[in-house]
């Protein structure tokens, strides 16, 4: 076995032991009801068969011997404590792997990630609406690119804006609509207003979401993924490291299944109560390196696999002038798998 990794899966045990189940809170919903629905969509997604297919990826790439290691934890202890379904996530690398050409240190380093990562588990009763707020017509400009249907993955690098923010009404999204056709929709990226960048996802109750210490400038790296039908896994790296996860969720939602799913990655400029004269402005974020996949093949989002009607500026609806307050710097060199943005809250 290769020895960083005889290291590294030494150490699942003590760290999925030390895993705890993240329930927010509802009012209309006792704790020990979430929590016991939680842990059943959690013992039922423990799953670490490995197929051939995923067993020689890994092994190509120096990995040995981990369903294995897992088979040796379900028999000395009471249960196997990875949450997901294994093979599922190791093709979803495999996939982006081929897209990306990741080397075999970034293989090793994601498999790592997803050895020590506790996925925190949204149930579909959580969910505020079955459809998430759409920004456009409550509180937002920005840019956006939206896949047609037919999908199964998408993944994406990311680089958080700069931010020039000087209040607490306006916040800077970097963020994934997962819709499903005729159906739910969920959110899920990052947010940062004047302090930290943080985790964010609707329509699901959140909080202030969790800390991702990274800082304006740098990348993040994105994988949503079908786990299973009716199971969705959004994954946010390290785009440096991508052993260090920055966010990881299993999202119950109806109707999900492979090569359905519609995907619209936004970048969007927000003010809670429509006022958008502060003059503060992100500058240089977006997407790059933007895929779209089924279970046989993958592509860069482009004019053949999106929706010319939503793809590009968008703005209030209702406020002219609301889209001029967004700048595109590579106009001229990219208009769907890669983008690079200024937006500026200047509206007279």
């Amino acid at each position: 076995m290769n020895k960083k990794f005889e290291k590294i899966i030494a150490t699942v045990l003590t760290a999925a032991m030390a895993m705890s189940i993240t329930v927010p809170a509802f009012a209309e919903k006792s704790l020990n009801e979430e929590f016991q629905k939680q842990a059943f969509i959690r013992e039922e997604l423990n799953d670490t068969t490995l197929s051939k297919e995923s067993i020689d990826f890994l092994e190509k790439n120096g990995i040995y011997d981990l369903q294995e290691h897992f088979d040796t934890i379900a028999y000395t202890n009471e249960e196997n404590l990875y949450a997901g379904i294994l093979d599922e996530d190791i093709l979803a690398l495999k996939r982006a792997a081929e897209a990306n050409n990741f080397t075999e240190e970034q293989i090793q380093k994601y498999v790592e990630g997803l050895l020590n990562s506790s996925p925190t588990i949204v149930l579909e009763s959580q969910m505020v609406s079955p459809m998430a707020v759409d920004r456009e017509s409550r509180d937002g400009v920005g840019y956006e690119v939206q896949s047609k249907a037919g999908y199964t993955q998408a993944t994406s690098y990311a680089t958080l804006p700069k931010r020039n923010i000087n209040n607490l009404a306006d916040i800077a999204y970097v963020f994934y609509t997962v819709y499903v056709n005729g159906g739910t929709c969920m959110d899920f990226g990052v947010r940062g207003g004047m302090y930290s960048w943080v985790t964010t996802y609707l329509p699901v109750v959140s909080g202030d979401g969790t800390k991702i210490n990274k800082n304006d400038g740098e990348k993040i790296y994105f994988n949503i993924n079908v786990e299973k039908n009716g199971i969705l896994r959004c994954r946010i790296l390290d785009a440096n490291n991508f052993s260090n996860v920055l966010c990881d969720t299993l999202y119950q939602m109806t109707g999900v299944a492979k090569n359905n799913l519609i995907f619209n990655k936004q970048i969007t400029f927000c003010n809670n109560k429509k006022t958008f004269t502060s003059g503060c402005k992100i500058s240089n974020g977006g997407f790059d390196n933007s895929y779209i996949y089924t279970t046989t093949g993958y592509s860069k989002m482009d004019s053949t696999n999106t929706l010319s009607t939503r793809c590009g500026k968008f703005g209030i609806i209702g406020i002219n002038g609301s889209r001029e307050m967004v700048t595109v710097n590579n106009a001229n060199t990219s208009q769907w798998d890669k983008e690079d943005v200024t937006i500026t809250f200047n509206l007279k």
